[in-house]
């Protein structure tokens, strides 16, 4: 696909109020929902952003970030300085504190602009520990995920097989990633749906998503047998809405997932090779694109 920029999925709800005209706006909150489902019903690759964050496990688990899709790659760094992990467990503690009483402050009508400076100063900290953590993916160690009927974070308290030798493991349980390990950080690589200020998601700035997510609003309104979205006479059904829908809807697909060239290039660099790239994972993919030089003696 060419690359396009995207736009604030405000853009569709007002081409909604341009088009229908509606009497109120009372189903906004509801098309923030439609426009979700919508993004997820076209399912392209590129409507997501690829985003990195450091977490940290205690008692063999975290919780996933709030805007996760789906995980493309865990990974430890088993070559940080003890001392900057020390640090980085220390700060991190008082954040939660500092946020705590900034909240207990707003809550009693008090002074809290100091506290905040803190903070920002420790989160800058933070920000700094991190990027030693994880900044050198030479030793980032990606985790495989974990195949055994008896992963490490499920033994119960005091279990036989609880200190049985293994590679570093991790699997997802709900909203949970769950590790071999009992404690420590983990820096995970993941697919999210980007959103503006609002919280209102980005969509790519093609005229077929934009269509394609009205029709889809349009549909649901019909279908909820709301007054705000009934228009003069237009004559439009149910049945007609959700025809449309379909149409761009698979228009908007086909037009992300069509690989522009420089995706071309990437993907004939994988893929037409003398020599395969093999055990790729280790490296979390890295230069799996780059062109085979062949050298003639």
């Amino acid at each position: 696909m060419a690359i396009y920029k995207t736009v604030s999925s405000k853009a569709v709800i007002r081409k909604v109020f341009r088009d229908l005209k509606p009497q109120n706006d009372n189903w906004i909150d509801d098309a923030i929902e439609w426009i979700g489902e919508a993004l997820e019903h076209i399912g392209a690759a590129p409507q997501l952003t690829l985003k990195n964050c450091v977490l940290d496990i205690t008692d063999h688990k975290t919780l996933m970030p709030s805007d996760l899709y789906y995980i493309n790659q865990v990974a430890i760094n088993s070559s940080v300085s003890p001392v900057s992990a020390v640090e980085l467990d220390t700060l991190t503690t008082k954040v939660k504190e500092l946020q705590a009483d900034i909240a207990a402050a707003q809550d009693a009508g008090l002074e809290y602009s100091s506290t905040t400076s803190i903070l920002h100063e420790i989160n800058s900290r933070i920000v700094v520990l991190e990027n030693v953590y994880f900044k050198n993916e030479n030793h980032l160690q990606p985790l495989q995920y974990g195949a055994s009927n008896f992963h490490q974070s499920m033994h119960c308290t005091g279990c036989v097989n609880e200190n049985v030798a293994h590679e570093d493991t991790y699997i997802v349980d709900n909203d949970y990633i769950k590790t071999s390990f009992q404690s420590g950080k983990i820096c995970i690589s993941y697919m999210a749906f980007p959103t503006d200020e609002d919280c209102f998601p980005l969509v790519p700035d093609d005229i077929s998503f934009m269509e394609a997510m009205f029709w889809y609003i349009y549909k649901k309104i019909l279908m909820s047998f709301r007054t705000p979205a009934e228009t003069k006479g237009n004559g439009i059904t149910y049945q007609f809405a959700e025809q449309q829908w379909k149409y761009y809807c698979t228009q908007a697909r086909n037009a992300a997932n069509y690989p522009d060239i420089d995706k071309y290039e990437s993907f004939m660099n994988q893929w037409v090779r003398l020599i395969p790239n093999m055990n790729r994972h280790d490296l979390g993919f890295e230069q799996l694109n780059n062109r085979e030089d062949i050298y003639r003696g």
